[in-house]
């Protein structure tokens, strides 16, 4: 084996002695290495020749032959865990004749796995891949940052330089600067990590040198590409077949109680490892928890078992070295830990799995199965344990958690369709004409466009090249002939406003795109530059094409409801004025003068609803239309493919989009009409509720569990509004009152605090700032000190031929809810038992933060999905006596309840995880269950379906207070008005259910 040769940079320098025991440099290994040849032996197990497996032979082929082809781009090769990666970098190196290599490797102890296998050439020597002629490489490692030269230089007297991306971010640059320069060559192991921007930053000074990147999973979480081509991949499915990743048994527990997992997991786990042992397998239990706190949790289930010797191994553990080897020398059976023991820690006894809590990202899914799934003598297949009823998971870990999955095959297909994806994305690449790093970049432009006609010009994307100036630069660019898209980059120097020297410059970065959309002739260019020259970028690329402007671009905002116009801007035929913006009330007055023809539109900018979703449009008689929104550029294609459509419909009348517009008012008094119900500020609505807490100074309680309902108190003043804030443990009241200057402010008799992040507030103080919404019986809404009201009005009354009456005989109409006790007199009851033969689930979800009273699913074969909202309310006793009538006032809270709603709509697998979410609290409390019809694992089964079905949709009132035959046009007009404003934001028809009786 001859002596190893090792540099410890800071350390002394050392004598290096050859195979002969002669002192030797670098240069004459080097030279050793190109005056004898590699031997390709390939393994052959029928006929017992020692060799290189398939892969390894595969991937040093493809490595060494890609080397001698004219491609320059960055080179991957995909092995799977546990086929011989390690081996195949040391064989490209040496048969290759890399002069000084540097090799990247993520983690210490990978570092230090590496640099032993290079300092004796691993298994090559013991498989007869080297005569004694070849000599073992110099290896220096990097452990810290490097600043002077003479520390470099130190460190270039070797061949293999090996280091992590962390130790070489902390490099002075002109220091990584001579070090990658005396490099020949770039390895980077586990090249899923290689787009972080220290690693990024390495390979970028390798541009003009071979790069070879190895990994098991070329694809990262964050969406960005493992840049470089992919020129072997030898698959999960193929290490499976040929014996290199052992099988891997799933044995699933079923505990709904999420308190209760931990404890069903580690038990399930310790009875297998025991088993194991018994029948003289070298087994070791590793359980999986996400953090710190949580892996002290789990250890709790562990820590009993004193002949098995549990440890807990974290960041904070003391003696980690000690016990590392302690868990290697076998003196561990359960090592309780937060996600893995790091890149490089190899361990083939590890082979039960108890993963208390599952993995988020498939990628570090797939690393994490093959540390389990390693060969070795004494051990036997892998085994997993996990909690099937966790919902939480994306859909291809959803796949696994099943109760009958088979993991071999599933781990096998997620792999083979993830590396394939990435082939076809390669494959994309190439059709560009210019390939770029732009698309890698996981770009999210803001929704803006100017469009131009091309019916009279063509397209000649081509000359953009011509756009630069001394300006500005143009740096990355990338043109799709097929989608007819084009993207660049451009980095622009700009004179500094604080000085008038001309060597100061502002120095931005700005994306240009141009689609041409040939079906309708029309190109759209988005610039993200404040001053960006469009016009100059579509004279280059279609010549003579005009722009779309006047009151054509405003035809984008036809087809939105409920229209909110957020300003107006005017340009005026008056003398000395010739412009003017307008806002809330403002905007009304300027309508006539519009029609007048006194003013024309100069900018408009509003929100609506467009197929059931908020959206927000502006428009400019210049021609710009944008949105306040960021997308993708898929889904910019499309936004301008909708605008387009619009533009030239010559249908459109755009004086008609401010007339039907929802007007406002500024109020100094709450208008004398019926509050329906009160919601949220829309901004709150829009953060993540499980992040929010309402606290009372005493106990916490997540937004999730809270909801705001309209108080049965009466107004003492005809200018306050009450409110409730319900929470789980009580109510707490609040008042709104409208002061005199329009504003709105909210007094409480009890203290509460609203947490949002670090800051904390008190409840009314958040409300005077971000007012909650008042939704109104003729479907205006209060929001702060205006009043948003349609330009229709309302008083059509709902079709008394829609209306369904029920027969409500032997129910309690006073008594709404069931409770947890399902009454069976009760209105919700009596409802779930009328409906659930048309539903695969029925779900009891009445309480504080109720979606509705019922909610109610069926499935389709999978396809599609049918959920309803059913809204129940009492009738109120008179003399202690519930009669059916034509009271307005019963039906005024459950008109609002269906309007509150509507929200959950806009993300149907939310509301089905609410749904489990609250089913699990329920369950913890011992509590009947929610579910009257189904179960909870086929509620999480329509979890998953909801990511990819069609939906239909449905709200429902039912109230049987009042009777058919009394129905009065003041409850239909009622019923109308809601049933218009559901339609408009949903395009859902609201149902009614009353009594059939008088």
């Amino acid at each position: 084996m001859g002596i190893v040769k090792e540099i410890l940079v800071g350390k002394s320098q050392l004598s290096w002695l050859g195979l002969a025991g002669k002192k030797i440099s670098p240069d004459e290994i080097y030279t050793t290495w190109c005056v004898n040849n590699f031997i390709f032996q390939e393994e052959n197990l029928a006929l017992k020749i020692p060799g290189l497996r398939p892969p390894q032979i595969g991937g040093i082929y493809a490595a060494l032959g890609y080397e001698k082809s004219e491609a320059n781009s960055a080179a991957t090769i995909v092995m799977p865990t546990g086929t011989g990666k390690t081996e195949t970098i040391l064989s490209i190196v040496v048969a290759g004749r890399f002069r000084k290599t540097l090799v990247i490797v993520p983690s210490d102890a990978l570092r230090e796995q590496t640099k032993k296998k290079f300092l004796g050439l691993g298994l090559l020597r013991q498989l007869g891949m080297l005569n004694d002629s070849f000599e073992n490489p110099i290896v220096a490692t990097i452990k810290h940052g490097i600043q002077d030269i003479i520390e470099i230089n130190h460190l270039l007297n070797s061949n293999v330089i090996i280091a992590t991306a962390a130790a070489l971010s902390q490099f002075h640059k002109d220091a990584l600067e001579t070090l990658t320069k005396a490099c020949s060559h770039l390895v980077v192991d586990e090249a899923h990590h290689v787009t972080a921007s220290t690693w990024a930053q390495i390979k970028a000074q390798f541009a003009d040198k071979p790069v070879f990147q190895f990994t098991a999973t070329p694809f990262r979480t964050d969406c960005s590409r493992v840049d470089g081509k992919i020129i072997f991949n030898y698959s999960l499915s193929k290490a499976q077949l040929d014996g290199y990743f052992k099988p891997i048994e799933f044995h699933p527990v079923k505990e709904f109680v999420e308190e209760k997992a931990d404890k069903v997991i580690a038990q399930k786990a310790i009875d297998l490892l025991k088993a194991d042992l018994k029948n003289g397998l070298n087994h070791m239990v590793m359980a999986r928890a996400n953090n710190i706190k949580r892996a002290t949790q789990v250890y709790e289930y562990y820590k009993n078992e004193t002949e098995l010797n549990p440890i807990l191994i974290t960041s904070k553990a003391k003696r980690k070295d000690e016990v590392l080897k302690a868990i290697k020398a076998g003196k561990h059976r359960i090592i309780v830990c937060v996600n893995m023991l790091g890149e490089g820690f190899d361990l083939p006894q590890l082979k039960i799995s108890a993963i208390h809590d599952p993995h988020k990202s498939i990628n570090v899914m797939l690393q994490f199965t093959g540390r389990f799934t390693r060969t070795t003598e004494g051990v036997g297949d892998a085994k997993f344990v996990a909690n099937i009823a966790n919902p939480k998971l994306n859909d291809c870990l959803q796949e696994l958690y099943n109760e009958d999955s088979d993991w071999n095959s599933i781990i096998s297909n997620i792999s083979s369709e993830k590396v394939i994806s990435e082939l076809k994305y390669q494959d994309f690449k190439s059709g560009f004409s210019e390939p770029s790093k732009l698309l890698d970049l996981g770009l999210t432009p803001s929704i803006s466009t100017t469009v131009f006609n091309l019916r009279a010009a063509t397209w000649k994307p081509e000359n953009f090249y011509k756009f630069s100036n001394k300006h500005f630069q143009i740096h990355d660019s990338v043109l799709n002939d097929e989608q007819d898209t084009l993207v660049f980059s451009v980095k622009s120097y700009a004179p500094v406003g604080w000085s008038s020297s001309k060597e100061l410059f502002d120095e931005s970065w700005d994306l240009y795109i141009a689609y041409f959309d040939k079906r309708n002739k029309l190109l759209f260019i988005h610039s993200s530059a404040k001053d960006g020259l469009v016009k100059r970028l579509a004279k280059l690329i279609a010549e003579g094409a005009p722009q779309v402007n006047g009151e054509r671009v405003f035809r984008a905002l036809s087809g939105l409801k409920r229209l909110k116009l957020q300003n107006v801007g005017l340009n005026k035929n008056k003398k000395g004025l010739r412009y003017s913006m307008h806002t809330g009330t403002e905007i009304n007055d300027q309508i006539p003068d519009i029609e007048a023809k006194r003013s024309i539109k100069s900018n408009i900018f509003g929100k609506g609803y467009e197929d059931g979703k908020l959206v927000s449009v502006g428009c400019s008689y210049k021609g710009k239309v944008w949105s306040m929104d960021s997308d993708s550029l898929e889904q910019w294609i499309d936004w301008c493919k909708n605008v387009g459509k619009k533009i030239l419909d010559e249908s459109i009348d755009t004086n008609q989009v401010l007339k039907t517009a929802m007007q406002s008012e500024e109020l100094t008094e709450y208008p004398e009409l019926r509050l329906l119900n009160v919601e949220w500020p829309v901004g709150l609505l829009r953060k993540n509720d499980r992040k929010i807490y309402l606290s009372d100074g005493k106990r916490e309680e997540t937004l999730f569990n809270c909801e705001l309902t309209l108080s049965d108190k009466t107004n003492d003043k005809d200018n306050i509004r009450y409110f409730d804030i319900s929470t789980p443990r009580g109510s707490f009241g609040v008042s709104a009152t409208i002061t005199a200057k329009g504003e709105v402010t909210h007094s409480s008799d009890t203290p509460l605090y609203i947490i949002i992040g670090s800051e904390e507030r008190l409840v009314t103080d958040f409300f005077d700032e971000n007012p909650p919404v008042f939704f109104l019986e003729d479907t205006s809404i209060i929001d702060g000190g205006y009043r948003y009201y349609s330009y229709e009005e309302y008083a059509y009354l709902y079709s008394l031929n829609n209306i369904e009456g029920w027969l409500w005989d032997d129910v309690d109409i006073s008594v709404e809810s069931q409770t947890h006790l399902k009454h069976p007199h009760s209105i919700q009851y009596h409802t779930i038992q009328q409906i659930k033969d048309n539903y695969d689930l029925v779900f009891d979800d009445d309480g504080s933060g109720e979606i509705a009273d019922i909610v109610a699913i069926k499935n389709n074969d999978d396809s599609e999905l049918i959920i309803d909202l059913y809204h129940c309310k009492y009738c109120t006793k008179k003399k202690g006596v519930a009669k059916p009538g034509a009271r307005v006032d019963d039906i005024y809270q459950v008109a609002g309840q269906a309007v509150k709603s509507i929200k959950w709509f806009a993300n149907k697998e939310s509301l089905i995880n609410r749904l489990i979410d609250r089913e699990r609290v329920r369950l913890s409390q011992e509590k009947a269950s929610r579910i009257d019809k189904g179960t909870l694992e086929q509620l999480i089964h329509l979890s998953k379906v909801a990511r990819y079905a069609s939906f239909k949709v449905g709200v429902a009132i039912v109230q049987p207070a009042i009777s058919k035959p009394l129905i009065s046009k003041d409850i239909l007009s009622v019923l109308g008005a809601t049933e218009a404003y559901i339609d408009e934001i949903s395009s859902i028809k609201l149902r009614v259910i009353i009594n059939q009786t008088s």
